[in-house]
This record gives C-alpha cells, sequence and structure tokens, in this order.
C-alpha cells in the first residue's frame, strides 16, 4: 500500500489554487453550489406556498358554500317565503353534496331549537360547507 505524505497533498493543493485555472475552478464550483442552492430554497419556498394557496382556497370556498345558502335562506325567511318556525327539527332542510368542479364538497342547512329550560324561546339555523378537509359554519339565531 502507498503512503501518501500530507506534505506532498498540501502542496499539490496550494500549487493547484496558485495558478488561474485552480482559482477558476473553486470559484466556479462555489458559484455552482450557490446556484443549485438557490434552486433547492425555491423549489422548497414554491411548494409550501402552493400547498398553502390549495389549503386557503378550500377554506374560502367553504365559506361560500355556507355563508350563501345561509343568506338565502335568511332572505327566504324574512320574505315569509319560508316559515323557520314549522322547519323540521334534527332533519336537514337542505343538503346537498355533489358539486362538479369542488373536491369532496358538501353543504347543509338544518334547524334546531333554542331552549330556555323546557322552553322553546327560538330557533337556530345552522348551515355548514365543507370542501376538502375545510369547512365553515354559518349560524343564525330567530325568536318565534
Amino acid at each position: 500500500m502507498k503512503r501518501i505524505r500530507r506534505e506532498n497533498l498540501i502542496k499539490r493543493t496550494a500549487s493547484v489554487l496558485g495558478n488561474n485555472k485552480g482559482a477558476s475552478m473553486v470559484l466556479v464550483t462555489i458559484l455552482a453550489i450557490v446556484v443549485l442552492t438557490a434552486v433547492v430554497i425555491l423549489r422548497v419556498t414554491t411548494t409550501t406556498f402552493m400547498a398553502s394557496s390549495n389549503r386557503q382556497l378550500n377554506q374560502d370556498q367553504a365559506y361560500e358554500l355556507a355563508a350563501s345558502l345561509g343568506a338565502s335562506i335568511d332572505k327566504l325567511i324574512e320574505e315569509g317565503k319560508y316559515s323557520i318556525a314549522d322547519a323540521p327539527v334534527g332533519n336537514p332542510i337542505y343538503d346537498q353534496s355533489n358539486f362538479p368542479d369542488l373536491p369532496d364538497a358538501s353543504v347543509k342547512a338544518e334547524v334546531s331549537n333554542i331552549m330556555d329550560g323546557t322552553e322553546v324561546i327560538g330557533k337556530r339555523l345552522t348551515v355548514t360547507g365543507k370542501v376538502g378537509k375545510s369547512s365553515y359554519v354559518y349560524t343564525k339565531e330567530y325568536r318565534v
């Protein structure tokens, strides 16, 4: 086995780095490392932002589903076209789950009683919108 002397390795390294070819090789290597590091950082950042924007989009879509259905039902109640007092308690008054452009989307509206002890003092409209893993709940209370 051939022994490599440390002094020779140091002298050879110093001679390579001492001439112009060695210096430019080191400079190119450093620049390549900087560029590759920047590419990796940009890729990770882009992936993180895309995941965050998809999650935010699902939250916004769930909000739109629940808020728009809740506002529509509220308008029907205010105009007297739907009676909240006669609404079935415990069963959904509206339930839809097949939206073509939304992933795993559903919206459901239910009416529940507002109790004061044993007496019913009002009704609560609860609309739940779900898109993907995000959900939004719209509630409004009515005195009857």
